[in-house]
């Protein structure tokens, strides 16, 4: 018996019940990408898949800035001096999100997602406690289990998941990958044992991400704002190039490397 396809129907209703909230969340990107600015997104470990269903992607927008750093996010070499006991150990260092945040300046308006399966790791509540600190009035986007980051005991020493802090930022919204507590969906009860498998938040976060692909787009359209798309190449579809999405990326980014009117730091 195959059983996991009717999980897909529960990350189909969580995508639609959340239509309110994705419609304003992509007006916030709307704004920023009309501004020439940009989106910055942070994940670690396996919530690095969402993030790259925005970046260098079939049907991408340009204005994504992905915030990856190498140590916390690939955990494919699974033992080893790149092995998944020191990137797990690297997780939990805080002070990591205020050293990522010194790295490029921050228009006023643009805001930060950051995507955390449980809403728990310390290094995604680091760099949103971080965001806070430093620039109070630009939106605070978090995605995660809202049941797990609202249940589970914080890691943190700020003492706070990833929707405690979004509820107290002054605009913050909060996203909801739609997983079980535990996140995984299926219970194969079998001769050898009891096993739990096939984890929902990365395709919860992936439908998040598409959704706001949509809405995104059709807001700058409905602006009468023509925006690059990347196209597939495969297809000889060449009304956006590579050139052309690369070159509008690489404008949005050389602003954020150096832009004189970026929100300045909280000292």
């Amino acid at each position: 018996m195959l059983t996991f396809p009717d999980q897909l129907d529960r990350v189909r209703d969580n995508l639609r019940a959340q239509t309110d909230v994705l419609q304003s969340v992509a007006s916030l990107y709307a704004d920023a990408i009309a501004a020439g600015g940009l989106i910055h997104v942070y994940a670690n470990g396996h919530s690095r898949v969402a993030v790259e269903e925005m970046v260098i992607r079939m049907g991408a927008l340009t204005g994504f800035h992905p915030i990856l750093q190498v140590g916390i996010t690939t955990f494919t070499d699974v033992i080893g001096p790149n092995g998944i006991r020191l990137c797990q150990t690297l997780e939990k260092v805080e002070g990591l999100g205020e050293k990522l945040l010194t790295e490029f300046d921050v228009a006023p308006g643009e805001p930060l997602l950051v995507i955390s399966a449980t809403g728990q790791t310390q290094a995604a509540v680091d760099i949103a406690a971080a965001w806070l600190k430093r620039y109070p009035e630009n939106p605070l986007i978090v995605l995660c289990s809202i049941e797990q980051s609202e249940k589970g005991a914080p890691k943190h020493s700020c003492g706070k998941n990833l929707t405690h802090l979004a509820r107290a930022a002054k605009h913050g919204y909060i996203l909801d990958n739609g997983m079980p507590i535990g996140d995984t969906s299926v219970l194969v009860e079998g001769q050898t044992g009891t096993y739990p498998v096939c984890p929902l938040s990365s395709i919860g976060a992936v439908g998040i991400v598409q959704c706001l692909n949509e809405l995104t787009l059709r807001e700058l359209d409905r602006r009468g704002i023509a925006h690059h798309v990347l196209r597939n190449m495969h297809l000889k579809d060449t009304r956006d190039t590579y050139d052309l999405w690369i070159r509008d990326q690489r404008a949005r980014y050389a602003r954020a490397l150096h832009n004189p009117s970026a929100v300045k730091p909280v000292a």
